[in-house]
């Protein structure tokens, strides 16, 4: 029965990102009308959602060391597997490849479907964990992914991509709204004026359908007839990003006994598919960004059967 509901958690989502891809293939969005729904995602509609839900949890996101550490590990240890597999085992001598396999082992698509499954399993509760979340491990992420695909391109750093990196982490839109969050949870606030947090619960509410339906405008579907080809080329890599990360992230979380309400959200967001800015940054490192996006379709029609699963491991259903 749970495994069940645990199909039935993912259909409405699957519903919603088939929608976004048939109003795209149909001519009713075009590509500039998905850029901007994103944009309007990325800057106008999330940043409310994280500063509400952050400022939620006030100060409770710097006593979560446990959590920092066990993040951090799992990055490490998860690129590490990516790297030792690519290099000496499926990518051998392929540089650009190898470099999405490392580079993409940890990058989930927190925000267009990870935020959609949380909210839809857990609600409220679950998104302030999930904020907590994005506020403890963004930075590392961000940096330990990027520098170690430009290591595997390269051989190196790149110091031009350390300091783009740097700097969209600065104006990132989603870092903002979590520092914002906590700066006001710190300033000793009970709860914010009224007339704001309705406005940002209402932007909020909004972020669930709007992140699938410009995920389905996103994801070329109608490559679907070519998925088997693309799994048979992807599945290691596909291996290492829906089952070998989150184990590895579940085992050391455990260890070090984080709360398990933030250990659940925590894990089942890592268990999601590639990121689709996979795709958008490896075209932009110059990486091999069509092996990237066929990850991308792959994991994420995997995903329609490892969602259920680790929701019902998780017991979040």
């Amino acid at each position: 029965m749970q495994t069940m509901f645990g199909f039935v958690l993912v259909l409405p989502l699957t519903l919603i990102i088939i929608t976004g891809n048939i109003l795209r293939s149909r001519g009713f969005f075009n590509e500039n009308d998905i850029k901007t729904l994103t944009k309007t995602l990325y800057w106008v509609i999330l940043p409310p959602l994280l500063t509400r839900t952050t400022f939620a949890s006030g100060r409770e996101i710097f006593s979560q060391m446990d959590l920092l550490i066990g993040l951090t590990l799992a990055y490490i240890i998860t690129i590490a597997a990516a790297a030792a597999g690519s290099v000496f085992l499926y990518h051998r001598n392929n540089r650009k490849r190898i470099a999405v396999s490392v580079f993409s082992s940890i990058r989930a698509n927190n925000i267009y479907l990870g935020f959609p499954v949380i909210m839809l399993a857990m609600g409220d509760a679950g998104l302030r964990d999930a904020s907590i979340y994005i506020a403890v491990s963004t930075v590392a992420f961000q940096i330990l992914s990027i520098m170690s695909g430009e290591m595997a391109l390269y051989g190196r750093p790149n110091l031009a991509g350390i300091c783009e990196m740097l700097k969209r982490l600065v104006i990132n839109p989603l870092i903002i709204s979590c520092v914002l969050g906590i700066g006001l949870a710190m300033t000793g606030l009970e709860s914010l004026p009224l007339v704001f947090d309705e406005a940002m619960k209402l932007m909020g509410n909004a972020a669930t359908a709007v992140a699938l339906l410009a995920l389905g405008g996103t994801l070329d579907l109608s490559r679907i007839n070519s998925i088997f080809i693309m799994i048979r080329r992807t599945w290691q890599d596909c291996l290492i990003k829906l089952v070998i990360h989150p184990l590895i992230l579940w085992g050391l979380l455990l260890a070090l006994s984080v709360p398990d309400p933030l250990l659940k959200v925590t894990v089942m967001l890592s268990s999601m598919p590639s990121a689709v800015n996979c795709f958008i940054m490896a075209k932009e490192m110059n990486m091999d960004s069509d092996y990237a996006a066929d990850l991308v379709a792959s994991t994420t029609v995997l995903g329609i059967v490892t969602i259920p699963v680790w929701a019902n491991l998780l017991r979040i259903i």
